[in-house]
């Protein structure tokens, strides 16, 4: 299979909004009008507000109503049942690869179990010596209820090899028909995938009901097998760090 190139452009826009809590006064004019602001005076000729600054004094008889108005307490992600994260970043470590970054693509759905936990699956797509496809559940507990929490978050899978093993066995048999310099006799193997683990914790922010973004960083265990000619079978593994940034959809 021809390699797979995927090429990602992540943006990442915060625009948080900050707005002022408490219970404000409305008052309905007869004429349709309505003024929110400070009650100062509510008698049995005048009614008194002020708004912006500016006080506002009305004849009880231009007054329809007067009432309390309270700010909504909702914040963004509170009454969150279930969520769509895609993330991009890199698995930093390990000379033992040909890269020794490799970018890793991950996008799962998620619904909430119970409290504050979560369980979900995924896919995605990682490229080491060989572009793989990672297949994996999910675990993340959020520590807050609120629309800016950290999390912890916890993976765990299988590899599936999307290419034939780019790795090569040298066999290591003497035979009077090979000197050196020549080539020592090799064979190349394949690819095989193997299973994944990566513990993580991160911050994650909603700046609306339906989107949100976060940054995660962990600990990435995985291995990777390999299989060549009469029985041979290579198993590597790899411990890296991973560094994560993504957008949360619901």
């Amino acid at each position: 299979m021809k390699k797979i190139l995927i090429l990602l452009l992540c943006g990442l826009f915060f625009v948080p909004a900050f707005s002022q809590k408490g219970k404000k006064d409305l008052v309905y004019l007869k004429s349709g009008g309505i003024i929110k602001g400070d009650l100062i005076t509510h008698d049995a000729e005048k009614v008194k507000i002020n708004s912006a600054g500016n006080e506002w004094v009305f004849k009880v008889a231009d007054v329809d109503s007067v009432s309390k108005f309270t700010k909504s307490s909702h914040e963004p992600g509170l009454s969150l049942n279930y969520f769509f994260d895609t993330s991009a970043g890199v698995l930093v470590g390990s000379s033992g690869n040909n890269q020794s970054a490799p970018f890793s693509f991950m996008s799962s759905v998620n619904f909430r179990i119970k409290g504050n936990l979560f369980a979900g699956a995924g896919l995605g797509a990682e490229f080491f010596d060989e572009s793989y496809m990672p297949v994996f559940g999910q675990i993340q507990y959020k520590f807050r209820d609120s629309k800016s929490t950290p999390f912890f978050n916890l993976q765990a899978g299988y590899q599936v090899a999307l290419e034939d093993g780019n790795r090569q066995h040298y066999n290591d048999y003497y035979s009077s028909s090979y000197y050196w310099p020549n080539p020592q006799p090799s064979q190349k193997l394949d690819a095989e995938g193997g299973y994944l683990i990566n513990p993580a914790i991160g911050f994650q922010r909603f700046t609306s009901d339906n989107f949100g973004w976060f940054f995660a960083f962990g600990y990435r265990h995985h291995q990777l097998n390999y299989s060549g000619e009469n029985g041979y079978k290579l198993e590597t593994n790899y411990s890296r760090l991973s560094l994560k940034i993504g957008f949360i959809f619901n």
